[in-house]
Parts: structure tokens; C-alpha cells; sequence
């Protein structure tokens, strides 16, 4: 399979750009249109993301050195430009040892908060689903009050019970809050500089396939 080179192309609304699990042999750069960003939490899909025009993507697999971690589908007509991993790796052994090491350690770091972030996100899913079941606890003490009095202390035990869960994960969310505020000091926004290397690599491929 020939690596070396990039070129653009042309997918429709739920074509596979990227699967999950497989192995990396090219990146991309999303020309136009959107995509969702898909992983597989416990069996279930969830969305984790939507890409937009200038995003790039497939990268961290090549820094990682790892198959791929989440799906990539196009949502709409989209059109990419499509970045040979040769090409990649070439511009990529060409930075200091010290610089790819650090790189790889971000990809490492970054890909267990993606499974964080999407095991956390899947649980909020199922948090919101319950929280519609949730009955009006107010207008069921009138309830309580006329059951016979072990049916009672049956219903105020499980009342109980609920409060002390939406207490726990009142307290969990403001657990992981406190958590994030180190990462978020720590977060910069190079998507810039990003962007231009894998454009650097399309262009310098274009100019080997020539």
C-alpha cells in the first residue's frame, strides 16, 4: 500500500472515515462539512465529539503507535484530505527525540481522557434517562401517608435511598469538577500549529507523488 502521498476525497453521510479498533495507515484533515466522533462504552455507541471543517484526526494512532480509538463518521457530505502515514512519520522523525517523546506521552495522557471523558459521558446519557423516570416525591407523600404502615416504612426507606444516590452524585459531579481544574490549567490551544504540520505533510506528499 502506497503511504506516501495525500490526496482529497469525497464521502457521504454515514460512510466510515475512521474505525475504531483498526490500524492506522492514514490521517486526515476535514476540507468541509462536519463528522461525529464515535466509541464503543460497555457495547454501546456514543457520540464523544463532532469535527468541523479545519479539524484534524487519525493522527494520534501514528504518535501512539496503537490502533484506532474511536470511529470516525461522516455526518453530511464531507470531503477530506487524506494524509499517507509514510508521509507522516518522515516529517514526524525529523523532530528532536526529546520532542516525539513528549508527544507520545500527550497521546498517551489524551487517550485516557477520551475514555474518561467518554465513560463519563455515557453515565450522564443514563443519569438523564433515569432522572425522567424520577417521580414527583412531593406529590406522593399524600400517597404515603394512606398506605398501611409496613408499605410505609417500605416507601420512605426507598425515598431514602433516592435522595442519598442523587446526593452521591451531586457530590461526584463536584468531584470531577475539582478534577479537571488541574487539566484545564494546564490546556493550550496548538490546534493551529496542528493543522499546518499534517497541511505541511499533504502538501510535502503532493509534491512526492508529482
Amino acid at each position: 500500500m502506497d503511504q506516501g502521498f495525500s490526496f482529497t476525497k469525497k464521502m457521504k453521510d454515514g460512510d466510515i472515515i475512521v474505525e475504531d479498533g483498526t490500524l492506522a495507515f492514514y490521517a486526515y484533515v476535514l476540507k468541509s462539512g462536519k463528522a461525529k466522533v464515535l466509541k464503543d462504552i460497555e457495547g454501546r455507541l456514543v457520540v464523544i465529539g463532532t469535527l468541523h471543517a479545519g479539524d484534524v484526526f487519525g493522527d494520534m494512532a501514528f504518535l501512539g503507535g496503537e490502533k484506532r480509538t474511536a470511529s470516525v463518521i461522516a455526518d453530511g457530505n464531507v470531503e477530506v484530505e487524506v494524509i499517507g502515514r509514510d508521509t507522516f512519520m518522515e516529517a514526524l522523525e525529523q523532530l528532536p527525540q526529546g520532542v516525539r517523546t513528549k508527544l507520545e506521552a500527550m497521546v498517551s495522557t489524551l487517550n485516557g481522557i477520551t475514555e474518561v471523558h467518554s465513560r463519563f459521558r455515557a453515565h450522564l446519557s443514563e443519569l438523564q434517562a433515569l432522572r425522567e423516570k424520577i417521580i414527583d416525591l412531593k406529590s406522593f407523600e399524600r400517597e404515603v401517608d394512606e398506605m398501611p404502615e409496613l408499605l410505609r416504612a417500605v416507601a420512605v426507606a426507598l425515598v431514602h435511598r433516592l435522595n442519598a444516590s442523587i446526593e452521591g452524585c451531586t457530590r461526584l459531579a463536584a468531584q470531577a469538577e475539582e478534577a479537571v481544574k488541574p487539566i484545564n490549567s494546564l490546556s493550550f490551544s496548538p490546534i493551529h500549529q496542528r493543522e499546518v504540520a499534517l497541511n505541511d505533510c499533504a502538501e510535502k506528499g503532493r509534491t512526492t507523488k508529482k
